[in-house]
């Protein structure tokens, strides 16, 4: 049997009352989210009780992650300057409580989708637990073109023969999303060839046919 200290005991009790009349609210909605591209409209949390009163004097800190996403698996929600959040809630966005509110800046996801839900969760000055919230769904489009990235790596090879697996390289937008509405153009491919320690780079230009946003190279 564990035994609590009356004064831990009197935290914990006095904590669950606070949290039975804690009621968080979003009270700006994410909007404009691009993919690689901070909400054009960033959220907004306010801790209030279940009268609908401000709690201006609440100390503590509201944590943010995806919790519901199109793809089915973890996704990090970001914010700008900041380290990506992995799946361990501890390196999850973090901000303060100032005046009752939460307000949030700078985050933004990467991959495009529809139906993406971010959770919100409240935490004392102690760290407890006091309650969560849930925004609307809403959608992360494709930005504009921004790099080019490789959709399909190239395979070893024998020398002599073709790659069994040829390059085919995308135009991206700041999330890494294909870029759909770009349909001519051309593209630099470098060839480092390595032997003993001496590496001699052959530059030279392809302009190359794709269909649509996808370049494919050929190799005879």
């Amino acid at each position: 049997m564990t035994f609590l200290f009356p004064s831990v005991l009197l935290l914990v009790l006095l904590s669950s009352i606070t949290a039975w009349n804690i009621a968080l609210d979003v009270t700006t909605q994410v909007d404009g989210a691009v993919g690689g591209e901070p909400f054009s409209i960033q959220p907004l949390i306010t801790i209030n009780n279940k009268q609908g009163e401000l709690q201006s004097l609440f100390e503590g800190r509201v944590t943010v992650q995806i919790e519901s996403s199109p793809h089915g698996k973890f996704e990090p929600v970001w914010k700008e300057g900041e380290a990506i959040p992995t799946a361990n809630k501890n390196t999850f966005i973090s901000e303060n409580v100032l005046n009752g509110q939460v307000f949030f800046t700078g985050l933004g996801i990467n991959t495009a989708g529809e139906g993406y839900q971010l959770k919100f969760v409240l935490y004392d000055e102690d760290e407890l637990l006091m309650g969560t919230v849930i925004t609307d769904e809403f959608t992360v489009e494709v930005g504009q073109k921004y790099q080019l990235g490789i959709v399909t790596q190239p395979e070893m090879a024998f020398g002599g023969s073709v790659f069994g697996s040829q390059p085919v390289l995308a135009i991206q937008d700041r999330g890494g999303n294909i870029v759909t509405d770009v349909n001519e153009g051309s593209v630099s491919m470098m060839f480092l060839y390595c032997k003993e320690d001496i590496h001699i780079v052959f530059l030279f230009k392809l302009t190359t046919s794709f269909t649509s946003f996808i370049f494919r190279f050929q190799y005879h």
